[in-house]
């Protein structure tokens, strides 16, 4: 009895055990073609989607290049969040990157297996070539022989636990109960994010009916993948948490696509599996992996082809679920030239609504940067970088806009607005820039385990403090023209200079006593520094306000340690 526990917790620690390894060699994979791709893959998708059929196009490449249909689509929820693209655009990714992931499954598939630790073992000796290309390569083949060692591992637990009672038993329920089924693929991959690992999973047990043992058929294996595709869209869900309005209707079309999906071969269930069957009997071994593969890629391609021609009525009813919060994000018709040449004036007011917005993104980042300051979340820096990218895009349309407009023609009046605006949003830019070094600084130091002492960590809080209460007062300022409180900010400019003075001098002091050690993180002069110059520009739009034509003071007369920080 006691050998025969021990056995069976054995044989799901390989399952789990190399679960986990397909799981981590697929994010690798995917993770590391990313980085060889660098920022190449945004500027695609931007460039490229201006219709429905190249956005399932661009999705589908771009799915084959990182092989995750997941990191696809949660690439292009941080691009409508940024304005780059529009919500019919994001309907033709989602597609193309259902189609896309069916690949993977013919990877798995493939008889090339057994040949995942010489994969690991050429991975491993390009990782260690300090090429940046060649390092992210050996990336690639590190995380493909992973994936193939993990499924192996899986197959030795799965072979003794499927010939088990109680997994005949399961698997029967679910030949013959397809809501089962198709609730089981939904969860576990909603569970574990990865629907190529679910797929996997299953064309694993699938494969064991050719070994003798009675796994899962293929009435139970079709409900199971449509599972899957369901189970997947949680991770667009979850990258829309937080987005605007058109991140979530993307969220929607997504789970509303395979959704679809899963109805329309749930009803056609029967003649589906006999048209999988025959040809696996005409062209395939029995029970093969790719019969499984060959199944996902019919129900995607087919749906995307039926779909297609539905996209007007899915943004409908996206737009019906998710409504217009009527809040300050940028209207659509915000760069619309037209309106240049109707009344640059109006054109102007626009712009305003638009600075504002930034305004709202740049405050979201600052808490953001102070919450990561104190506490590790890998999270909060994928956050951070999608803000980042967020205010430079609208730093570069608004700037664009604002040339435009000054090119129509304006009054004296209308003229120092948009001086005014011009240097507002390029102080909005540089405030994000600084956010960002310090996020990267704090990334440093948690890579070193360098945590801030006590004393360093009192001090940044009432930088932060300070610098908080500036950055509302600046916000306010700017939106209701008013010059009363634009000078309290002014003033505690000087108030965030002697801070920054005084904690560096303390920072010193601690250095001196032993109490801190210095190591390459050790950035905390760094921290305060970036720290200090958000002061400088909240300083900057503050007083704008107070007089259109203001000159920053760091233009005239720069300070000794700002002397080109922002160039």
């Amino acid at each position: 009895m006691i050998i025969a526990a021990a056995t069976f917790s054995d044989n799901l620690m390989y399952v789990f055990g190399g679960l986990a390894l397909f799981i981590f060699g697929i994010t690798l994979m995917s993770d590391s073609l990313k980085a060889a791709a660098g920022n190449r893959l945004k500027s695609i998708i931007e460039k490229t989607t201006n219709t429905p059929l190249k956005g399932i196009l661009v999705g589908l490449f771009l799915t084959l290049l990182i092989q995750s249909s997941s990191g696809t689509t949660a690439l292009m929820i941080g691009l409508l969040r940024a304005g780059l693209m529009t919500l019919p655009q994001s309907v033709g990714i989602i597609m193309g990157a259902n189609i896309g992931t069916t690949v993977t499954a013919f990877i798995i598939g493939l008889p090339i297996a057994d040949y995942g630790l010489a994969f690991i073992f050429v991975g491993v000796i390009m990782s260690f070539i300090k090429k940046n290309k060649i390092n992210h390569y050996g990336g690639v083949l590190l995380g493909l022989g992973m994936l193939f060692v993990g499924l192996n591992t899986m197959s030795s637990g799965l072979k003794p636990l499927a010939a088990t009672q109680t997994a005949e038993t399961m698997f029967q329920t679910f030949s013959q109960n397809w809501f089962l089924g198709t609730l089981f693929g939904t969860l576990f991959t909603a569970i574990i994010q990865s629907s190529s690992a679910a797929i996997g999973v299953l064309e694993k047990l699938y494969a064991l009916n050719a070994e003798g043992i009675q796994s899962i058929t293929l009435s139970g294996a079709v409900p199971i993948l449509l599972g899957a595709n369901i189970g997947t869209t949680i991770t667009a869900f979850l990258a829309s948490i937080g987005g605007n309005v058109e991140s979530k209707r993307a969220a929607v079309i997504h789970v509303m696509f395979n959704l679809i999906s899963a109805v329309f071969f749930l009803a056609i269930l029967l003649p589906y599996e006999s048209l999988i069957q025959w040809f696996e009997n005409r062209f395939l071994k029995p029970f093969s992996m790719i019969t499984i593969a060959i199944a996902h890629a019919i129900q995607n391609i087919t749906m995307t082809f039926i779909l297609f021609w539905f996209i007007k009525p899915m943004i409908k009813t996206a737009k019906l679920i998710v409504k217009d919060k009527g809040n300050n994000q940028i209207p659509e018709d915000m760069f619309d030239e037209k309106l240049i040449h109707e009344s640059p004036s109006l054109a102007l007011e626009f712009v305003r609504k638009a600075l504002l917005y930034t305004g709202s993104i740049v405050k979201d980042y600052f808490a953001i940067a102070r919450a990561y300051s104190f506490k590790e979340n890998s999270k909060m820096v994928e956050e951070a970088y999608t803000l980042e990218m967020m205010i430079d895009t609208y730093d570069q349309k608004i700037h664009d806009y604002l040339i435009k407009i000054a090119q129509a023609g304006l009054d004296a009046n209308d003229s120092k607005k948009l001086s005014r605006d011009l240097d507002t949003i390029k102080d909005f830019e540089r405030i994000g820039d600084h956010l960002t070094n310090i996020v990267q600084f704090f990334h440093e130091r948690y890579g070193e385990s360098q945590l801030l002492s006590g004393e360093g960590s009192n001090d940044l809080n009432a930088l932060y403090d300070v610098l908080e209460q500036m950055l509302n007062d600046t916000l306010e300022s700017f939106a209701n023209i008013d010059p009363i409180v634009a000078r309290r900010v002014v003033e505690n400019e000087d108030v965030v200079d002697e801070l920054e003075e005084r904690f560096r001098y303390r920072y010193i002091e601690r250095l001196k006593n032993g109490e801190v050690t210095f190591i390459v993180a050790a950035n905390y002069p760094d921290i305060l520094s970036n720290l200090e110059r958000i002061g400088d520009h909240l300083m900057n739009i503050a007083s704008s306000v107070i007089e259109p034509l203001y000159i920053p003071q760091s233009v005239l007369v720069p300070k000794p340690h700002e002397i080109d920080k922002d160039i």
